[in-house]
């Protein structure tokens, strides 16, 4: 009888093992993961977005990628990105951002992320334009971000002529000349 215990002692030790050895694997290749996919969130993002931003109507290309990919965006650049838009819906002319902030201009066909280099605490991704099936030698801005919690998000969008948006948000508005009624 006392040898019938001891394999049953060892096949509970074993099963324990193995269990806690599965959980720490799991743990350490979702955050390998995370840390090896700053590539796969820009492109993600930039393959969603494009295809929605040429359909967006009623609502700025912002507040629609707020609303449907709010985590995707720092807390800081969300509630700017919301203020912005916010102040524009009472004025019939330009008083915030006039452009789409994660394209500029959205009139390439498509978008290619190229480099992606680590700087300080971030991420900084090139983001070229395409035309006529050929990418632009020169990026149409530079998308940057980090990441926390296990995911990524966007802190700010730097722009061929030296601004960015987090810049452009935090400037004071113009005065509205015309309200909406």
């Amino acid at each position: 009888m006392k040898g019938s215990r001891i394999p049953a002692a060892m096949a509970c030790c074993w099963f324990v093992f193995a269990v806690a050895t599965y959980s720490v694997c799991a743990q350490t290749k979702g955050a390998w993961e995370t840390a090896q996919s700053p590539r796969a969130f820009v492109e993600g993002f930039y393959r969603w977005y494009v295809p929605v931003a040429q359909k967006v109507d009623g609502m700025t290309h912002s507040d629609f990628a707020i609303q449907h990919k709010g985590r995707a965006f720092s807390s800081e650049l969300r509630q700017l990105l919301k203020e912005d838009s916010e102040a524009q819906a009472k004025c019939s002319d330009i008083i915030g951002i006039d452009m789409d902030p994660f394209l500029i201009s959205g009139d390439e066909e498509s978008y290619e992320v190229g480099k992606i280099a680590k700087e300080g605490g971030n991420f900084r991704a090139e983001i070229y334009g395409v035309r006529s099936g050929k990418r632009l030698a020169t990026p149409v801005l530079i998308a940057e971000f980090s990441g926390a919690g296990g995911h990524w998000f966007f802190v700010n969008f730097h722009y061929p002529n030296g601004t960015d948006l987090l810049t452009a948000l935090k400037k004071p508005q113009l005065a509205c000349s015309m309200p909406v009624h």
